[in-house]
């Protein structure tokens, strides 16, 4: 058994090596992905801790770009009349000059693939079967080493798969899986590593522990997404102005401030599952700056998601924004407080303090329309659900998962969050918010419980 494992990507030049090592690192910033052919020039690593002091190094190698000249070379290194195996050839060749000139490139990838336990071939499935490919892979045949054929756009609507699998099987390449860098299957990674460990059986405790640090990573990734969409529910929800009824720049002020929280709570997801919000700009995460398909206090788009609108539902300018004369539960217009003696009245004022006076003197409470806060949650919900299963090889838009039928599509609020409501502090939308208030953290574990 060994206690270190290292693993050599290797494959012609632009056929996805680094973008197949950022989905399996779980890192959209290692490397460099791009058209350009030989964009990788140098080899470059990254060690992954595990449990029980083992390790995984994957070895990202630049690609090969002259397979066919190379080959030929190296059988011309032979002496007549001496037989040499694979390994003898490769070394052979490593210690000519035209390691250090011609094939540098090249010569870069054997010699990590010598020092390394296996190698994963990546091929693109979408390129046509040419020679050059199949003295690439005598070359790296030659290695001794165990080779996984990793069969990349295998989705692609023009492949060559059966081509490939074909020649892979003449050179004596029979581990083959196919592994999508940009859409990866849900059981990619667990077919990809259950295949390593049959090629290299002393590393099957590494490569065990690496599944279970997967699933651990994923499952606490997603409890921690799921409070940070609680906390966003519950700032909002606690959150509330006081001002005269017809007051649209209040109105148009909380919106913003509404939106602002949900944009924290959105770069708070991406950083968590390792995206830059920097890179994913507006023109890639529909999210962001209101590029939603609407923006959040757009009545069409709460249409579209089928939430419930009740009848008291505020649309136009004032959209999203809650009237609310309600005081401790009393309607400021009820028969409790109209029918009561002054002393009485007085005595509420004093107990809701400068909230009372404020609707004494004609100001109103404003806060966030439940229906709204049930759309905040579906948004954010569905772009954790994306975030969950996107590959860190995927530069192509955020597209959000749909979901299915659920309660916060009836508009409303869950009662533990409409518990929110009475606690304005606990708001980080508010002046003098107490966050680390012990009810408000137990509030906001309730809802992150009901968003599993």
């Amino acid at each position: 058994m060994i206690t270190s494992l290292k693993l050599a990507i290797v494959g012609h030049a632009n056929f996805g090596k680094t973008s197949l090592l950022r989905a399996l690192i779980r890192n959209s910033h290692f490397g460099e992905v791009s058209d350009r052919p030989g964009t990788t020039r140098h080899v470059e690593s990254i060690k992954l801790p595990l449990a029980d002091n083992t390790d995984i190094t994957f070895y990202d190698t630049p690609g090969f770009e002259d397979s066919l000249a190379l080959y030929d070379y190296i059988n011309r290194l032979v002496p007549q009349n001496t037989k040499l195996d694979g390994v003898d050839k490769l070394t052979l060749f490593l210690q000519s000059p035209e390691a250090e000139n011609l094939f540098n490139q090249e010569a870069k990838v054997i010699r990590q693939v010598l020092n390394c336990d296996a190698a994963i071939y990546v091929i693109d499935v979408r390129e046509p079967v040419l020679p050059k490919y199949h003295d690439e892979l005598a070359i790296l045949a030659n290695s001794d080493k165990p080779i996984l054929a990793v069969l990349n756009f295998v989705s692609a609507e023009e492949q060559n798969e059966k081509e490939w699998k074909r020649l892979l099987s003449r050179m004596g390449i029979h581990a083959i899986i196919g592994f999508n860098a940009v859409f990866p299957p849900l059981d990619g990674e667990e077919k990809l590593y259950k295949s390593l460990a049959l090629l290299i059986e002393p590393a099957k405790k590494i490569l065990d522990n690496w599944l279970v640090n997967i699933a651990e990573i994923r499952e606490s990734r997603n409890h921690t997404a799921n409070l940070i969409i609680a906390e966003t529910l519950v700032d909002v929800t606690a959150f509330y102005e006081m001002a005269k009824s017809d007051d649209k720049q209040a109105v148009a002020d909380m919106q913003n401030k509404v939106r602002k929280r949900e944009q924290k709570a959105i770069n708070d997801l991406l950083k968590l599952y390792q995206f830059d919000s920097t890179q994913e700009s507006e023109e890639n995460l529909p999210l962001i700056k209101g590029r939603y398909n609407a923006d959040l206090f757009n009545i069409d788009a709460l249409k579209m998601m089928g939430i419930h609108l009740t009848k008291g539902f505020v649309s136009g300018a004032t959209i999203g924004a809650s009237i609310d004369l309600a005081t401790g539960g009393l309607s400021f217009g009820s028969a409790a407080l109209i029918g009561a003696a002054v002393g009485s009245l007085m005595q509420t004022a004093k107990h809701y303090g400068s909230r009372m006076r404020y609707q004494l003197s004609g100001y109103s409470k404003l806060s966030v329309d439940d229906a709204i806060i049930c759309f905040l949650s579906i948004r954010l919900v569905r772009l954790k659900e994306s975030l969950n299963y996107r590959s860190h090889a995927n530069l192509s838009p955020v597209r959000l998962s749909k979901l299915d039928k659920n309660e916060w599509q009836k508009g409303v609020l869950p009662k533990s969050l409409k518990v929110a409501r009475r606690y304005s502090h606990w708001s980080t939308l508010s002046k003098g918010t107490k966050r680390n208030d012990k009810k408000r953290q137990s509030i906001i574990n309730d809802v992150a419980q009901q968003l599993q």
